[in-house]
């Protein structure tokens, strides 16, 4: 369990409330968190590693414009809008590149480098948790071949969804799948790589 006890002092009522929704994550499912949600998951995740309180910048007058606030915007444009996938990838950041590698980091903004981002999307999120290459025979994990199973299609390997992915005048259908996909983190620019 986290230590969510943190204490922040706000610099303004907006600040205040802002934090007041750290508690929320105790008992809010995590497919309803927001950004603030995911940044006090963050700053738990902190505290427990380096047994010290997250240091915000306040770089802005109002919360929802802040650094932090921007980072988790960054990432969810770049990788997923998906609390679930933005708190597995934190997790997956704490154990392999903060604690195996005995990292210091003092921001938030390592979440977002790019190259952290692209490893876990493309080892971890669109590989169903292998450590190895994706090509044409890589199977694709459950949850993504269920969605064309409902369109009674048999999609199996990467290979199988960038044959698809390339047709031309793709039925309005497939195209409605592929929304999905992306919604659930998938990257179909990485369908260019497959074949």
């Amino acid at each position: 369990m986290l230590d969510n006890s943190q204490t922040f002092i706000a610099p303004n009522k907006n600040y205040e409330k802002f934090f007041a929704k750290f508690k929320e994550i105790e008992t809010l499912p995590i497919k309803d968190w927001c950004p603030p949600h995911i940044i006090a998951y963050f700053c738990a995740k902190y505290k427990l590693y380096f047994k010290k309180d997250y240091t915000f910048k306040f770089n802005s007058q109002t919360a929802g414009k802040s650094f932090e606030i921007f980072i988790i915007k960054k990432i969810s444009i770049l990788m997923s809008s998906s609390p679930e996938i933005i708190r597995d990838y934190i997790d997956w950041i704490f154990k392999e590149k903060i604690i195996k590698q005995r990292k210091n980091i003092r921001s938030i903004s390592f979440l977002a480098r790019e190259e952290n981002l692209q490893e876990y999307k493309l080892n971890i999120l669109l590989n169903n948790g292998r450590n190895n290459n994706i090509d044409r025979s890589t199977l694709l994990p459950d949850k993504y071949k269920e969605i064309f199973s409902l369109l009674n299609l048999s999609i199996n390997t990467y290979g199988d969804l960038a044959f698809i992915y390339k047709m031309e005048n793709m039925p309005n259908e497939y195209i409605t799948a592929f929304d999905k996909l992306e919604e659930l983190g998938f990257d179909n620019l990485m369908l260019d790589r497959v074949i």
